[in-house]
């Protein structure tokens, strides 16, 4: 009886301490994102993935956990888009004000060269009915029995057309050339509009960055 006692308690014991050795290992800990830390900066791996001992961004901010590098890596791109959008926000009074001013300027701009265009339209206009006028004179001139009596004036009559003409092709580009100013109003209120969809951009980024961190960032992983 005895020995079977002392078999039984020996038995017990041997077993008592495989659990105790066996404790330990089961127990230890799982390293994950907001799992405590031993000292700020060690690194270790785990699952493939490698851990700091720092600050979660969003797990607990006053306490030393791990936190895996991707985690790091998202908190960084999110910091600096937002401190992008920070930026960019506060700049776009400013910005906008300067491109109202420049569109205020180029829309001045196209009213005074609308009114230059309408000056040279109606120029050509006057020009175009002397041409027509010293065409026909100087066909009639031709037309006599003798013309060459009247060579000084049909040369005149020449010379006059061309000078025309040629004064009619160049006021005609440069009126056309005028009244394409107010492109320039179009291209500049498109780059106004687009820049303040930038700020709706910029913000979408953001919220974007942000969700992603705290997925990456969430305790566990």
């Amino acid at each position: 009886m005895f020995r079977k006692v002392m078999a039984v308690s020996v038995l017990g014991f041997v077993l008592a301490g495989a659990l105790v050795s066996i404790a330990p290992a089961n127990a230890a800990t799982k390293i994950s994102n907001g799992v405590t830390c031993p000292k700020a900066n060690a690194t270790t791996k785990a699952n493939g993935t490698v851990y700091k001992c720092s600050k979660n961004p969003i797990v607990n901010k006053t306490k030393l956990t791990w936190v895996s590098s991707d985690c790091t890596n998202s908190d960084a791109t999110y910091t600096k888009l937002n401190a992008s959008y920070v930026s960019l926000v506060a700049g776009m009074p400013a910005t906008l004000a300067a491109l109202d001013a420049q569109i205020a300027a180029a829309q001045q701009k196209v009213i005074d060269s609308a009114a230059q265009a309408d000056a040279l339209d109606a120029k050509i206009v006057t020009w175009q009915g002397k041409v027509v006028d010293f065409t026909a004179a100087k066909a009639a001139l031709l037309a006599k029995p003798k013309p060459s009596q009247y060579q000084t004036a049909i040369s005149t009559y020449t010379t006059a057309i061309r000078s025309l003409t040629s004064a009619i092709a160049s006021n005609t580009a440069a009126s056309a050339a005028l009244r394409k100013i107010g492109k320039t109003v179009t291209t500049m209120q498109a780059q106004r509009a687009a820049t303040v969809s930038s700020v709706t951009q910029a913000k979408a980024g953001v919220a974007q960055a942000i969700s992603l961190r705290n997925l990456i960032c969430q305790k566990g992983l």
